[in-house]
């Protein structure tokens, strides 16, 4: 669908029939809707009953197939190669190409290099760059020794703070990523300072994420994880009436875990062959086939209780009320861009929650929590129209998010198709 033709003529809207409409609110599909796009954006949805269908609008009946919002990734880097350690600065389109093809149409990147993700950022939101609308922090704020010094600033002491906000604000970027380097001091001043610049703060620091020291004060938006460890009954009732967010990222501790490194059948999905590499799919399979040292047995052990723990983590954060939104810190092993996030909501689900809960972390809450939801994440009138044909149930069946038969973005059918990679592209854009 497009908003008008080469001659500047409006083309008729289009209407969705006799479908199942997952809203991403949570509740009960609705077994028989309509849904009209005019445009960028929903002009009509709900039961057929109560949906009038424009005289002439282009009637696509869609029999029975599932109709739900693009799926959104809140955590994920588009500066690292497939392991997570090395650099693909040139392979941005190939993995914007792979998330939209694995119907993934917003993403949150929680550190980059500045000039380069807002670039990115801005050509996509002038149409001239194909992908997922992106939000972004900029580069990750960290101490004196950066963890990651090529997509950080090192913040050394309460004084730099004001200038290294007002830096950022001007550079636009969306929210800031403050990481564990950081002294609680600078931290604070963190806080105080993303606040006056009404900025949102997202928090990572490592295994104190979620705890109580952290919380004490007010403006910490968002944990960048979920936690590793239980959070006390006093963190959870500091962090409640403060509404402080977290984003579950359950694949990146499966891909330390290694678990799914074990049985390598899940590179046949079609949302990994169409869009990554034979070389980096070799490379994928040599790290698989590593014989483990008393060093990487060690880690796989502390890792595989860290799942449970995060899972477990999860689910109690869910069923004491607090805003969780799904992300995977894709790219790692195992962890794809696009691919990632279907498994991000599989692994939701094994943690203990209903699919329909999962899917509203990947879309309503994904808006909530870098403050979008008035414009998208719901099927909703007004709303833009990003949009997902699902043939299956994924109400009922999570793994079903991975047929999609139709994406739409901003009111348009995007040509799935020409977003597989093509064996002769090279290993850049």
């Amino acid at each position: 669908f497009v908003q008008a033709d080469s001659s500047g003529q409006v083309q008729r809207p289009v209407a969705f029939t006799h479908a199942v409409i997952i809203d991403g609110n949570g509740g009960a599909p609705i077994e028989n809707g309509v849904l009209v796009v005019r445009g960028e954006k929903i002009e009509g949805v709900g039961p057929a009953a109560n949906v009038q269908i424009p005289a002439d609008a282009e009637v696509r009946d869609i029999k029975g197939k599932v109709i739900m919002p693009g799926l959104a990734d809140m955590h994920l880097h588009f500066s690292h190669g497939w392991n997570g350690k090395t650099t693909d600065l040139l392979g941005y389109q190939r993995y914007l190409n792979a998330l939209l093809y694995s119907g993934i149409t917003t993403v949150l990147d929680t550190g980059n290099s500045l000039p380069f993700i807002v670039q990115v950022r801005d050509e996509i939101a002038a149409g001239r760059l194909i992908g997922p609308r992106l939000y972004c922090a900029g580069p990750m704020l960290d101490g004196a020794d950066p963890s990651w010094p090529s997509i950080s600033y090192s913040v050394t002491s309460v004084e730099q703070v004001p200038a290294v906000i007002r830096r950022l604000k001007q550079d636009r970027v969306d929210i800031i990523k403050a990481y564990s380097g950081l002294s609680d001091s600078i931290l604070a001043a963190l806080v105080r300072e993303a606040r006056k610049s009404s900025l949102p703060l997202f928090v990572d620091q490592s295994w104190r994420n979620g705890s109580l020291e952290l919380v004490m004060g007010d403006g910490v938006t968002a944990f960048a994880h979920a936690p590793d460890f239980p959070p006390s009954s006093d963190a959870l009732n500091m962090m409640k009436p403060r509404q402080v967010k977290f984003i579950t990222t359950l694949a990146v501790v499966e891909s330390y875990s290694r678990r799914r490194l074990a049985d390598l059948a899940f590179l046949e999905s079609s949302l990994i062959k169409d869009t990554t590499p034979a070389a980096v799919l070799a490379e994928l399979r040599a790290e698989a086939a590593r014989v483990n040292d008393d060093s990487l047995s060690a880690s796989v052990r502390e890792n595989t209780q860290r799942l449970r723990m995060r899972s477990s983590n999860v689910k109690t954060l869910f069923e004491a009320g607090f805003l969780l939104a799904a992300g995977t810190d894709a790219p790692y092993p195992g962890v794809f861009q696009g691919e990632g996030l279907h498994r991000e909501l599989e692994l939701i689900v094994e943690a203990g929650i209903r699919p329909l809960d999962a899917i509203t972390m990947a879309t309503k809450n994904a808006a909530r929590i870098v403050g979008g939801d008035e414009e998208w994440g719901t099927l909703e009138p007004g709303k833009l129209a990003n949009l997902l044909v699902i043939n299956g149930r994924p109400d009922q069946k999570i793994h079903d998010t991975r047929n999609i038969e139709t994406l739409v973005l901003r009111g348009r059918i995007v040509n799935r198709e020409a977003l597989r990679l093509k064996p002769e592209t090279p290993v850049g854009p």
